[in-house]
């Protein structure tokens, strides 16, 4: 058996590992070897604890796996490794049998494999999500157009300039979210382009957190003063920042902490976004002290309708998947019991065609 499998298996590309019904080793892949950090030679016969390990121990699922001839994947998991070493990875665990004898088969994926794995998922359903965000705005714009005619009449019979100012602010958001609905059905989120400093726009996200949380919120900036102007639509990354917004205080009623949130921009140097490299990327991570989403929804946030009571909308991250995707962008999730980080990567240029510097606007101080 261990003959047939290094002849099969020995020239293979991926991290594979397999144990016996013992959970014992019994041959890895030299990519898996290197990847775990250990000799084959030296683990041959040893429980597959003498590789790796996880906390809690999974050795009853393993022997499940083995009595019910099942198989399992796990996402974003810390393992273990000797010496005291730790990694995060996804691996894929499959049952086979080969003369009676029973088998599991390890297939482990890095961290830098499992975004470009997530991201290609979230692609097959970005034509699903355009078609229903379709149907959903033919459904907001009847009553949208109402309650902008209605605060329209309302607004000069008030006499109390404060009260003009809520009726002000109504109509400015109700303009925004019109403007959004006639992007959903006419265009798709076809974006309409200019030179943004992203810096301008994060710096409305107080103000917005203010309008839709009476609770004190602190939050904090970590902003890149290198960061050139973005090419982008400004109306629709707002909506995806607003949007991340309203997820993060739905979460963090759910606990007793001091709500908080940090903004932080940054400039990444060699990125692949859906397998196509660029040499430059911006990162706006926004980050919330929340309860964290569950692992078991985590893969399937950005699917149409997918809720918790921590996330209350998939809808709205459905839709910011969409918009950052038209900006040939993309938009990863990372998230704990100690709170969530949403990063959003785009393609920018340091310099433009002819090698000038692009041109910047005045940064702002980080607060």
């Amino acid at each position: 058996m261990k003959k047939l499998l290094k002849k099969t298996m020995e020239n293979i590309s991926s991290k594979v590992l397999v144990v016996d019904e013992n959970l014992n080793f019994v041959f890895a892949s030299n990519e898996a070897e290197a990847f775990l950090l250990f000799d084959s030679k030296n683990s041959e016969g040893k429980g597959i604890e003498n590789i790796f390990s996880e906390n809690p121990s999974n050795m009853f699922e393993l022997k499940r796996l083995l009595a019910e001839k099942d198989s399992l994947e796990k996402s974003r998991r810390k393992i273990y490794l000797k010496g005291g070493l730790e990694k995060v990875c996804t691996y894929e665990i499959n049952f086979f049998e080969i003369d009676s004898k029973k088998y599991l088969l390890y297939e482990f994926y890095d961290a830098n494999q499992t975004k470009e794995l997530n991201r290609m998922k979230r692609q097959t359903i970005s034509t699903v999500t355009a078609t229903f965000s379709k149907g959903l705005a033919h459904e907001i714009r009847n009553p949208l157009s109402g309650i902008k005619g209605a605060t329209q009449l309302l607004e000069p019979k008030l006499k109390n300039d404060e009260l003009k100012d809520y009726t002000r602010i109504i109509l400015k958001e109700t303009e925004r979210l019109s403007d959004l609905v006639t992007k959903i059905l006419d265009r798709q989120f076809e974006i309409q382009p200019t030179e943004v400093n992203i810096h301008a726009i994060l710096e409305t996200i107080p103000e917005y957190l203010g309008s839709i949380s009476t609770d004190k919120i602190q939050i904090t900036k970590d902003y890149d003063p290198t960061l050139p102007e973005l090419n982008i639509d400004s109306s629709l990354i707002t909506q995806v920042l607003y949007n991340l917004a309203n997820n993060s205080v739905d979460a963090m009623k759910t606990t007793d902490r001091e709500n908080k949130i940090s903004l932080k921009t940054r400039i990444h140097f060699g990125t692949f976004i859906n397998r196509t490299f660029h040499k430059t990327t911006c990162e706006i991570s926004f980050i919330d002290n929340g309860p964290g989403i569950p692992e078991e929804i985590i893969d399937s946030i950005f699917f149409p309708l997918v809720s918790s009571k921590e996330i209350k909308s998939g809808l709205g991250l459905s839709i910011a998947q969409g918009i950052v995707s038209q900006h040939g962008g993309a938009i990863e999730c990372e998230s704990s019991s100690s709170g969530t980080k949403f990063s959003i990567y785009l393609p920018l240029k340091i310099e433009d065609e002819d090698g000038n510097e692009v041109r910047k606007k005045e940064n702002f101080e980080s607060a």
